[in-house]
């Protein structure tokens, strides 16, 4: 069988994601977030893919990667059609990312792929190693019951100072260039918690098909423990029921203290995703 590679940089035509879509038609959805489905063809997505036809014009894999903040770090994944697994095809669609990586300069990389035991092997067998695992969390949306009347949540309008503080504070200073791009992007929502006038939290919002995801979602390290964060967090469940979307969505590393308080906040795991660094030489 004949097989054709090329890459194609974000936002990609019509058909092609059209063909990509369909490729995993029967992937449960959780596993498709980690090939950036609603970037491949928004405008001023920063990404490319690596796609796989066959001489018949069938697309039977392909990798996404995408430079998710702009500063050139870019995560990626694949798939392949199972049928077709055993033609080292994987192997083929990473070495495309490299080259294509290298192309565009990139600054650094991660490989995300979803707990499984067959992609251990595979990724090592491409000289990456484990860099951390997240967990995939989702909760269902709530109809509105109102917030208590000392608090609100409120849009950002311009409180950068005391947001970057905020952020800082709750994080360290290499959050501060997601945030700059969080503002930039018209498609992110930030919004902040306050009591008296002064943040006490805050979140960042994206919609992504039928889904709300909750990111950069941080508790001023003084107010933490008195309840606010399970407030904000059933705010955007609230928010989500709203919009008629379908669930809430929210990652968190294995190792973070705050996987407590999502649980306790009504999200439950649905997967764990394991994150790559390839070795150096």
């Amino acid at each position: 069988m004949d097989l054709s590679l090329s890459i194609v940089s974000f936002p990609i035509d019509e058909q092609t994601g059209s063909d990509m879509a369909q490729l995993l038609e029967h992937l449960p959805a959780e596993h498709r977030t980690v090939l950036h489905p609603s970037l491949w063809r928004a405008d001023g997505s920063r990404g490319f893919a690596v796609i796989a036809y066959t001489d018949k014009e069938e697309l039977i894999g392909f990798a996404a990667a995408a430079d998710m903040v702009g500063l050139h770090h870019y995560e990626w994944s694949l798939f392949v059609h199972p049928d077709y697994r055993r033609l080292s095809l994987g192997t083929a669609l990473a070495d495309g990312v490299v080259h294509a990586l290298a192309q565009r300069q990139a600054e650094s990389e991660l490989a995300a792929f979803v707990d499984e035991t067959d992609i251990a092997a595979f990724m090592e067998s491409l000289g990456f190693r484990p860099d951390f695992r997240e967990i995939l969390l989702a909760a269902d949306p709530l109809p509105s019951s109102g917030l208590p009347q000392e608090v609100q949540v409120v849009p950002y309008a311009g409180e950068a100072e005391e947001l970057t503080e905020l952020l800082a504070k709750a994080f360290d200073d290499s959050i501060l260039p997601i945030l700059e791009h969080n503002m930039e992007d018209p498609e992110r929502e930030i919004w902040l918690l306050k009591k008296d006038r002064k943040p006490l939290a805050t979140a960042t919002l994206l919609t992504e098909e039928d889904a709300l995801w909750v990111t950069a979602f941080a508790v001023h390290p003084d107010q933490q423990g008195k309840g606010y964060g399970k407030l904000f967090l059933k705010w955007c469940r609230e928010l989500a029921f709203k919009r008629n979307l379908e669930k809430v969505l929210l990652d968190v590393e294995t190792e973070n203290d705050a996987l407590h308080v999502y649980e306790k906040s009504g999200f439950h795991r649905l997967q764990t995703i394991s994150y790559w660094k390839r070795e150096l030489a």
